[in-house]
Formats: C-alpha cells, structure tokens, sequence
C-alpha cells in the first residue's frame, strides 16, 4: 500500500553532472525554490535531502555547507556563490594549473601526489565555499535539510562510491567501521573535485590518502591496514554509474531512518537523450598500396641511401667549383651557402641512415621474435594476411573503430545508464505521484509543451537555447561570456522549475491529489510564468 503523499512537504533535489552547465542550472532552481512560498516557508525550506554528481556537486556542496551555518542566509550564500564563479573573477582552471607547476605547492601538502586533480581540489580549498570537512553533515545544524550525498564511482568494485551522512558511506562493498569513522576529517574540497573530475581529462583521486593530511592519524593507520585500501582506492567522477544521482535519491527515499518516503523528488537534468548519430567514413578511395608495401617504402630509407651520398657529393661539388672560381672568375656568396646547406645535410642523413640501418636490423629482428612467441601458430596466417590490406582500406577502418568506440562510451554507454537510472525511478510504486523531471533542454523549441500552460514565448526559447548548448566545462570560454551564458543557465534553471511546478500541481489535481496552499502556490507560479514570458532573466536581473 502507497503511503499518503503531504505534496511539498519533503522535497528531495537530484543535481545531475554536465560541468558549469550543471551547477548554474542548479543554482537557477534553488533560487526559484526559494522564491515560491508554501506554509508561511520557501519550498527551498521544504528540501531535505541532495544527491549531486559532478558539475552539480558544485553548487550543492557549497550549498549544504552554507545552511549549516548559524547565519544562514540566502541571499548571502547565492551572491557569494555567484560571485566565486563570475567571467572575469573565475580562475579555477589558472589557480590549478598553477598550483600543478608548482614544486612549493606540493612541499606544503606531501600527503597528496602531484596531479591535476589534486590542483584542483586545492584549488577548491582555497575557495571559502567550499572549506570544512564532511563531519559537519553528520549532525547537522539544519532544521530541514536531514540528507545528503555527493556521488562519485570507485575503481576497485565498480560501484558508486557516496559521500554522504546517512547509511552507508562509500558503498556496501567498502562497509567498515573505519570507514564511517574517517569519513568525518574529509575535506569538502576534496569531494567536490572527486565527483566533478571525469575519466581521461582528470586521474581518480586515491582513498584515503590524497584525502587525509595526517598520517600519523589513528584512523588513518587504521583504514590502511585493510586490504581494500592498503594500495590506495581510486575515487572519481559520480558521472559513470548515475549521472543524475538518482539511485541515491531513491535509496534515501526508501531508507527506513525516514518515517515516509520523500513526498517529491525534483531530478535536474541537464543532459539529454539526444545523440549526433554515428557516420561511415565518406571515402572508399584506395592507394593500390598494401600496409607491407607501405612499410617497405619507408624503411628503406632508413638506411645508407644513394639520395644521401648524391646531397653530400652536390654540396662538396658547388663549394669545390666556387672555391676555383669557376663561375665568371669570382666566388659567389650564394652558392657558399647553398653548397654548405647541402653538404650538411647529406653528411647529417648519411650519419644517421648508416647507424639507423644497423638498429633497424636489429629492432626488424627483435619484433619478428617477439611475434612468433606471441601470435599462436593458428592464427599466424590470418594475422599476416591484414599486411595485404591497402593502406587507405586500414585507415578507414581505424577511423571508425576510434569513432564509434568514442560515440559508443561517451553516448551509448552513458545513455543507457540514464535510461536504466530513470526507469528505477518511474517503475517504482512507492514514488507515483512524487518525481519531477525538469530538463535543461525541454523548452527551447524543440520539444512540445504541456497544452494546458501557456506555450513559451521567443525569448525564453532562445534563453533556454543558449543554456542548452553550453559545454561540458569547468571554465567559461570567450563565446559563453559574449552570451552571457552563465545568467542564462541561472535563469533557465528558475523559468524551467516554474514551468515543471505547474505541470506537476495539475498532474497532482488530475489524479485526485490536492491539499492546502496548492492552489495559492498555483496562481503564483503562473504569474512567474507570465513574467518568465516577458522577460526570461528578470530574476536574474534582480540579484545582480
């Protein structure tokens, strides 16, 4: 039996990954959450649990750290957010890239390994945002926000890896008492840049030690004598198994420390289902010229080669006519330089080839050695025939392995975890009636509308565009500052969130779902609606 939904009552937040576009988003619907009245509170009041990943642990993290504080407000923490990520003001990828270089940087702080991941979370300590220590969260000073989880995956078991304050922290896998007792000393820095670095531009960071200054730390001694963490677990990017930090949502929702589920749980999303489909390479033309062939034709100059000697011999044979002054009786200036070019050049290659000669025999040798050892006698002919293949033929087909291997672990792959993500979400019974989607693309025109609210209007469209095509990144390039895309991912954040609020309160009344302050909250998200219309930033425009 489905427990009773109190609409608005407890509200979970989801920030999904997709670097600046995700935490500026994100930024956008808590401002408008915090906006909107219910029960004499903001429904920013009514939020209590995060789950984030990536780009959107940016915002919750600082967030969650600001509403621990004693004078919490706001207002305050959104303009020093703002502020700390301002075009102009922002040097998070100069500060990291500095701190990488610098040999001091890393005297002062030996408990982490020089690389970029660590410059950044040091770069994030540097921030005051972000500064404190996970151990804040497990007893919060909060009078509503009760959960929270910032997403990363471990490469040890595969599996999500959850800095958060209730239930497990790291994963079922990782279990131990001396994980929940080091969990407090983990500086928040060092979350945030563990769930926003991604695979291939970032390393992971190694649990515990890039996290715990002090080795001489009894906890630290002790979670290191296990065997999961003796050589260091690698933690990084919340992004690879959800990347909407759904599952965790859900698992807070379902978790029985809570007395009901989460009466409604908003996934911000700012990536999309959308894909660019893969393509053939276009050329079938061919060279006639096999790979051996092709081979062939370089490596026999790697050698002493004729064309070497003939360069030497030209260039000794111009200096030795213009030192007889054969030319109209004089030496020409010209052709000293000419015949000295040429001479060292033909001196250099002919060095080089002799000496290449002799250690490409032997190199030739030591791989076709290495060959025979290594490829099974079965497979010896098929693996020789691929030497037949024209050169253009290998190409191509290189080409569109490298193609569709990226299309199939940046798109397929990633796709089918959110499909899977969002179909724990809507298969379960227990949360009819308790999801919002809110998608960062859902209303640039491209999609339809729900027919019962008005249609937006050009402007927001092309507010919402502008958002939607944002890059993957942590800085702001010189097209993002020309249009203003960081204010425009704030407010297709606020408009996006008004718009899913109303659709969700007429979606609550058609199912027969209604209660007190629903309807008051209705009319003034509808007049938001309007003003959204006319002009898409005004609330931005406000705070600034």
């Amino acid at each position: 039996m489905q427990t009773p939904i109190t609409p608005f009552e407890s509200i979970g937040l989801c920030f999904s990954g997709g670097g600046y576009r995700a935490t500026f988003f994100s930024l956008g619907v808590i401002s408008y959450l915090n906006r909107i009245p219910f029960k004499n509170e903001t429904l920013l009041n009514h939020v209590e649990a995060l789950s984030s990943v990536s780009g959107g642990s940016l915002l919750a993290v600082a967030f969650a750290r600001a509403v621990q504080s004693e004078n919490y407000d706001f207002e305050t923490f959104y303009h020093r957010f703002y502020e700390s990520f301002t075009p102009g003001k922002d040097k998070l990828v100069e500060n990291a890239v500095g701190k990488l270089e610098s040999a001091e940087v890393w005297a002062k702080h030996p408990h982490k390994r020089p690389s970029l991941i660590n410059a950044f979370a040091l770069s994030y300590a540097d921030m005051p945002i972000f500064q404190g220590e996970f151990g804040m969260f497990k007893k919060s000073r909060s009078s509503h926000l009760k959960h929270v989880c910032f997403n990363a995956t471990e490469f040890s078991y595969g599996k999500a890896f959850r800095f958060q304050n209730v239930g497990v922290f790291g994963n079922g896998s990782l279990r131990c008492a001396e994980m929940n007792q080091i969990s407090a000393k983990i500086p928040l820095a060092d979350i945030v840049a563990s769930s926003s670095c991604f695979p291939i531009g970032f390393e992971p960071l190694v649990f515990p030690d890039d996290y715990i200054r002090d080795r001489k730390d009894p906890q630290y001694k002790a979670i290191k004598r296990l065997p999961d963490f003796c050589h260091g677990l690698g933690v990084m990017d919340g992004g690879i198994v959800d990347n909407q930090g759904i599952g965790s949502m859900v698992n807070i929702s379902n978790s029985k420390m809570r007395d009901k589920p989460l009466d409604l749980i908003i996934v911000n999303d700012v990536g999309s289902s959308d894909m660019q489909p893969w393509q053939a390479e276009s050329t079938t033309d061919t060279s006639q010229m096999s790979i051996k062939e092709k081979i062939r034709s370089f490596l026999k100059y790697i050698k002493l080669h004729w064309l070497y000697l003939f360069v030497l011999f030209a260039g000794f044979v111009l200096m030795l006519i213009n030192s007889l002054e054969l030319i109209k009786d004089k030496a020409w200036p010209s052709l000293y330089i000419t015949g000295g070019i040429l001479t060292g050049i033909g001196l250099s290659v002919s060095m080089i080839g002799a000496i290449a000669g002799h250690v490409k025999t032997d190199i030739v040798r030591k791989i076709k050695t290495i060959f025979r050892k290594n490829v099974p006698a079965s497979l010896l002919d098929e693996v020789k025939s691929f030497q037949r293949l024209d050169i253009d033929l290998v190409k191509r087909m290189i080409i569109e392995r490298a193609t569709s291997g990226a299309k199939m672990i940046n798109n397929v792959f990633l796709k089918q975890i959110r499909y899977l993500n969002y179909e724990l979400l809507y298969s379960s019974e227990s949360l009819k009636n308790r999801r919002i989607s809110s998608v960062i693309g859902e209303l640039n025109g491209e999609r339809k509308t729900n027919a019962e609210i008005t249609a937006p209007k050009k402007q927001l469209k092309t507010v919402a565009m502008i958002a939607s095509e944002a890059p993957t990144t942590l800085w702001w390039s010189e097209e993002d500052i020309k249009l203003d895309r960081m204010n425009s991912l704030i407010a297709c954040g606020q408009f996006t969130t008004c718009y899913n609020l109303m659709k969700y309160i007429l979606d609550l009344k058609k199912n027969g779902i209604d209660a007190e302050g629903m309807d008051e909250m209705y009319k003034a998200l509808k007049k938001d609606w309007i003003a959204f219309n006319k002009d898409p930033m005004f609330m931005v425009d406000t705070r600034e």
